[in-house]
C-alpha cells in the first residue's frame, strides 16, 4: 500500500488509513516514536511512563521518619532554580 506526502501548514504529512489505524489499535491524539533507517521510516506506538509522587515512591517504605533539615546551596555559576 503506498500513501501520499501532503502538505500540512509549513509541514508535510502522511494520512494513516482507516485498516492500518484499526489494525495497530491507534485513537487519536495517541504518540507514536519513529526511528529512520537506511529509506525506511519505523513507527511505534510510544510507552508512557507515569508520572511519580513523592508519596508513589515511599508508599511502602517500612524505615523510621527522617527529619532532617535540608542544606540550601547559593548559586555559584549559572544556576537555573
Amino acid at each position: 500500500m503506498q500513501l501520499t506526502v501532503n502538505k500540512w501548514g509549513n509541514s508535510s504529512a502522511i494520512r494513516l488509513p482507516k485498516q492500518l489505524v484499526q489494525q495497530l489499535q491507534l485513537h487519536t491524539n495517541d504518540i507514536l516514536d519513529y526511528e529512520v533507517s537506511g529509506n525506511k521510516i519505523i513507527l511505534k506506538k510510544a510507552t508512557t511512563v507515569p508520572e511519580l509522587t513523592v508519596d508513589d515512591l515511599f508508599k511502602d517504605y517500612q524505615g523510621e521518619p527522617v527529619s532532617v533539615t535540608p542544606f540550601i546551596f547559593e548559586s555559584v555559576g549559572n544556576e537555573q532554580w
